[in-house]
């Protein structure tokens, strides 16, 4: 006896935005397209939107007009398009105002995790890997470190490193600049 599985349709960033244009995904709801399936996004705590907001700044004042910061926008993988929490792109003139930037673009993501921790580091770290996202970040709060994600080979990053605050790294995606992980972090939690 043979056991057959129902078939699975995964959807392309083209029908995604089609579902927008036409209604079925309501214009407040907190998706994205994630290896083709519609995922909803889980709610933000107030920790993880100060800590996205800070970040979001901190790079924009760090790189003013050399990349395009965005918090929370799409970028298109064309198999996917995910809303990462912070986003570095290659500076363009006109902000890309006619398409999201893609992977060849996007020199740095960055994911602010709480509850989905597990899901950034595994799922989403292999979505980017296999884009060729050059550098990613996950920015582990209940564990007060950053994992910074980097060599994308064969859907999967070949170097993982986990840093703790007193420690910095040579971010590639910022253009070789030393980054403290307390500008990252912010300010330790008060216990």
């Amino acid at each position: 006896m043979s056991v057959q599985y129902a078939q699975t349709h995964r959807f392309t960033v083209d029908e995604f935005h089609r579902m927008a244009e036409t209604g079925i995904l309501a214009p407040d709801e907190r998706v994205e397209l994630i290896d083709g399936e519609i995922v909803e996004m889980t709610l933000m705590g107030p920790r993880h939107a100060s800590r996205t907001r800070a970040i979001e700044r901190w790079l924009d004042r760090l790189l003013a007009d050399e990349a395009v910061v965005s918090m929370q926008l799409p970028v298109s993988l064309g198999f996917a398009e995910p809303y990462p929490d912070v986003s570095v792109a290659r500076w363009r003139e006109d902000l890309y105002e006619e398409a999201h930037p893609t992977a060849s673009e996007v020199l740095l993501l960055v994911e602010v995790a709480d509850s989905t921790v597990l899901f950034d580091r595994n799922v989403k770290s292999a979505m980017y890997a296999q884009a060729g996202i050059a550098e990613y970040w996950v920015v582990d709060l209940p564990r007060d470190s950053v994992a910074v994600f980097r060599l994308p080979e064969s859907g999967r990053y070949t170097e993982v490193r986990d840093y703790r605050r007193g420690e910095s790294f040579v971010s590639l995606g910022l253009g070789g600049r030393e980054v403290r992980v307390r500008d990252v972090l912010g300010p330790a939690a008060r216990g």
